[in-house]
């Protein structure tokens, strides 16, 4: 009968911890990355939506008037303040005469310098 003299492994080399570092490292890194992602997406779909709001807003508020006439009195560039950002809103009114049709085209843009393209929303309002 033969006999092996073996010895009984009782840890880990230096090999497989680095290679163990190296991969927990990576995927740290990976998360890391994937935040800092997730954050700056979330910050300009909230940037976006507040926008959407203050233009929705204006233009219902255009859309609620009842002077025919008077909405061209709200046209105008404004400084608006929405969860603590400050946007600026353009409202541009054009009129539409012709033998058919009169109507007005209100148009509502909203932007932020940080913001990569304006927000905008078109109604057209039908005279009564």
């Amino acid at each position: 009968m033969q006999t092996t003299n073996r010895q009984v492994r009782a840890g880990l080399s230096l090999l497989e911890v680095m290679v163990a570092l190296t991969i927990l490292g990576g995927s740290l890194i990976g998360m890391a990355e994937y935040g800092r992602q997730f954050a700056k997406t979330n910050g300009q779909a909230m940037t976006q939506n507040s926008a959407m709001d203050i233009a929705t807003a204006r233009v219902e508020e255009v859309k609620s008037q009842r002077n025919y006439a008077a909405i061209d009195t709200m046209a105008g560039v404004h400084s608006i303040s929405h969860n603590g950002l400050t946007y600026t809103r353009t409202t541009a009114i054009v009129r539409t005469l012709s033998a058919q049709v009169d109507y007005k085209t209100v148009t509502v843009a909203v932007t932020r310098a940080a913001m990569a393209a304006p927000v905008k929303k078109t109604s057209a309002i039908a005279f009564f």
